[in-house]
Order: structure tokens, then C-alpha cells, then sequence
């Protein structure tokens, strides 16, 4: 009588065991069926182009490790007129669409009698697909009077996306 009941006992448990990982499983299963991957915005600084310079020299631009910012230098514009024309390419890692939002542009110095311009990258309204890359130049220039031409002429710039619906 004894052994019928551990008998019992041992299908009773096993049984318990096997609904239990049953249940387990099957809610695992369900779980990987219903999430969808998650949508991120994400662009970085891809890499930059050969620098053309008018009158300067040692001009350099290099990206961050997080690739989320470009340091640009002229520290060698050498009269009123010269130039230094950055290449620099963008890319959207990211699941959505982003359009540019502003341009951040941080100085290590202050140097009114250089110009900054950015050419061939939209400002407000260009749509920026995943996958898609766009390039643009930074124009650094010197236009007006230098009064302290030791001015290391460098700044840091990074750009804000915000998701297109």
C-alpha cells in the first residue's frame, strides 16, 4: 500500500513539474512574439573630407569616440581672406526619420573677425531617413580685424534632431 501511494505522490509531482515548465515556456514564447524592436533616433559624424585651405595651414578636424561631435581647428589663417573649408559627413544610425533641429557650435576662444558658415546641410525642413548620409562644409573664414592673431581658432560643433512624424 505504501508504494502506491509514493507511486501517487511521484505522478502528482511530476506532473506539477511539467505544467509548470510548460507555463514558463509558453510565456516566454508569447513575450518574443508580442514586443516590437524599439525605435531610437540616433545620427553621428560619419567621417570628414580632405580640408581645402586658402592661405592657412593646419587646419584639422576630428571626430569624438561617441561620434557625436567634431572638433574643428584653424589655427593658421595667415591674412584677411583665408579660408579653411571642412568636408564632414553625417549618418542616421537611428530607426526614425530626423530632421535638424540647430546647430550647437561651442568656441574655445572668442574670435569675432572669423565667419563660420555651413553649406549643403538644411537647417529646418530636409527629412533625414535611416540609413541615409548627407554631407555638408564647415567654412571657417577670416573677414574682419584680428587683434590678437595667437588665437587658437578652434570650436567643437554638434548638431539636435528631432523625430519627423
Amino acid at each position: 500500500m505504501k508504494k502506491q501511494y509514493m507511486v501517487i505522490i511521484a505522478v502528482v509531482l511530476c506532473m506539477i513539474v511539467l505544467a509548470t515548465g510548460y507555463n514558463i515556456f509558453r510565456t516566454n514564447v508569447d513575450v518574443k512574439k508580442n514586443t516590437a524592436p524599439a525605435k531610437y533616433m540616433e545620427v553621428i559624424f560619419s567621417k570628414t573630407g580632405v580640408i581645402e585651405e586658402f592661405n592657412s595651414t593646419g587646419a584639422s578636424a576630428v571626430i569624438s569616440r561617441d561620434r557625436k561631435n567634431v572638433t574643428i581647428s584653424a589655427p593658421n589663417l595667415m591674412v584677411k581672406g583665408a579660408y579653411a573649408k571642412f568636408p564632414i559627413t553625417v549618418k542616421n544610425i537611428g530607426t526614425v526619420p530626423v530632421r535638424l533641429r540647430h546647430i550647437n557650435q561651442v568656441s574655445y576662444s572668442n574670435f569675432n573677425a572669423i565667419s563660420v558658415k555651413y553649406e549643403g546641410i538644411a537647417v529646418t525642413d530636409q527629412v533625414f531617413y535611416p540609413g541615409d548620409e548627407k554631407d555638408f562644409t564647415v567654412l571657417v573664414k577670416w573677414t574682419g580685424e584680428l587683434y590678437n592673431q595667437t588665437d587658437n581658432l578652434s570650436f567643437i560643433i554638434s548638431f539636435n534632431y528631432i523625430q519627423v512624424k
